[in-house]
This record gives C-alpha cells, structure tokens and sequence, in this order.
C-alpha cells in the first residue's frame, strides 16, 4: 500500500468519526398516537377558515419540519453578521411528554384528548400554555410547548401569511419578475 494511500484512508475515517462536544441526540419521532393528538391540538390553536384540509397540511408541515430537523447544522447567518450559527438541539425533545401531559389533564375530564370536546380540549390545551409561561409565539419552534410551536409554524407560513392579506403573496417564494408589478391575485374563499 502506498504511503499516500494509507493517508488518503486515515483522512477519510477521521472524517467519517464524530467530533467530540458537537453531538446532540436526535429527539425521538412522533408516533401515529402523537400525531392523532397533534390534530386534535391544530382544532383548538389553528383558524377554523382554514378548515380540516388547511390543518391538515399545518400538521403534516410540522411533522415534516421535526422530522427533518438537523441538531448541529450550519444556519445562515443573516444580514451583517460575519458569524455561522449552528442549530441547537432538536425543539422536540420534550414534546412527547407535553402530549402526555395534556392526555393525563384531559383523562382526569374523563377522555382522551383526542376524544375530549373542543371547549374542554381548549381548557387543557391553555392551561398547559400558562403551565410553560409562554407569552408570545416565538420565531419558529423552539420547544417550549408542543402547542405553541405548532402555532409558530402555521402562523409564520407562507400559507398564514396569504390568508392574512386575503392574496397569493408568496412570502419567501421565488416569483421572477414577470408580473412583478401586478397586485396579487385575491384568495379564493378559504385559502391558497
């Protein structure tokens, strides 16, 4: 074997090998049972205009979004700001046990939160909310309750963004500048 060989080899483990202090463990995936009761939290905290199809998609965004959520990973580092940040641990560590959390106060109601009528569901759902004392919505998830980020992430969407102006803005979407002049066009009733 040749020395370059050999180096080329060493290279590419000590690549391969995780640099120490820069491991986060991945939080565990939301199960059909959590994604169940994550639905039933979207009726309470997400607009009714945009009915169970539009929740839906809130829902699945969401999952996809923790699902792929990278602990460690490169961000941007934004306008004049020399610096790279890295993204923290994952938002998700905690909400399986705020989801038993919430299922434990709605079964002292007699149900699951899943089955537990709306106006009781919502009780649950805020008092869990004041439980973490979270006062405003943050930027995007950041794990203080299960509830809140999935507010963070509808409300702050291109979709919530549209629904807000009643037009298909496209916030953070590439559009060229053909039409670029034109207003939006206006939504058709309940959504994108």
């Amino acid at each position: 074997m040749k020395r370059r060989t050999l180096l080329q080899l060493l290279g590419s483990l000590a690549a391969a090998l995780p640099r120490p202090g820069r491991l986060f463990a991945q939080a565990p995936p939301l199960g059909p049972s959590d994604e169940a009761r994550l639905r039933a939290i979207a009726e309470v905290v997400l607009p009714d205009e945009i009915g169970a199809a539009g929740r839906d998609a809130a829902v699945k965004g969401f999952l996809g979004w923790v699902r792929d959520y990278r602990a460690d990973a490169e961000a941007d580092h934004g306008y004049g700001f020399t610096r790279l940040r890295r993204t923290g641990a994952s938002p998700a560590a905690n909400y399986a046990t705020q989801l038993n959390a919430m299922d434990d106060e709605a079964r002292k109601r007699g149900k699951s939160l899943v089955d537990l009528a709306l106006t009781d569901r919502q009780t649950v759902i805020e008092a869990a909310i004041a439980a973490a004392k979270i006062d405003r919505l943050p930027a995007r998830p950041d794990g203080g309750h299960i509830a809140t980020d999935l507010m963070a992430s509808y409300f702050r969407s291109v979709e919530a963004n549209d629904l807000c102006y009643r037009a298909k803005i496209g916030r953070d979407t590439c559009r060229g500048l053909n039409g670029s002049v034109e207003r939006p066009s206006p939504l058709t009733s309940g959504g994108r």
